[in-house]
């Protein structure tokens, strides 16, 4: 009677142990999926707020970013995405600051692939037809805005 027991005992430890063991490869492997790729995002642009988004690299359709920042003037923010073997992250940048700033012109988002671990500046804003933000793709942090563009517009 008494082995009886403790066979039961073993086949119950043994299902834990195989189902602590799923539940922790699942996990593992569904970080890496998700979180593989971080971007850096710092806005020189003076009297400014931008909206960045992130989206994973194979992302056709952008509705629902994978990680999303305001990012204000001096602020710099990190972001992820799933790299899917592309090493980047489609971004987009939108102007959401006072309208005067981009003297009343209508605003559009700028889209453009960050490389993985690499920041993108936000150095002003152009404004053609559309008020859009004015960014550009740095290997490491600046030392500071002014490295990047001396007075910031």
């Amino acid at each position: 009677m008494c082995s009886e027991s403790q066979d039961g005992a073993v086949r119950r430890s043994r299902r834990w142990v195989l189902v602590a063991s799923i539940l922790l490869v699942g996990g593992l492997a569904a970080g890496e999926a998700r979180g593989d790729i971080y971007v850096h995002v710092m806005n020189c642009a003076s009297d400014s707020t931008v909206k960045a988004d992130a989206y994973d690299a194979k992302d056709g359709v952008r509705v629902t970013p994978a990680s999303s920042k305001d990012v204000s003037t001096g602020d710099d923010e990190q972001l992820h995405c799933a790299g899917e073997g592309k090493g980047y992250c489609q971004m987009q940048f939108t102007f959401k600051g006072n309208p005067e700033r981009c003297y009343g012109s209508a605003t559009e988002t700028l889209g453009k692939h960050i490389d993985s671990g690499k920041w993108a500046v936000i150095k002003g804003f152009e404004i053609v037809t559309y008020c859009q933000p004015e960014v550009e793709q740095f290997d490491s942090k600046p030392a500071s805005c002014e490295d990047v563009c001396g007075n910031c517009y």
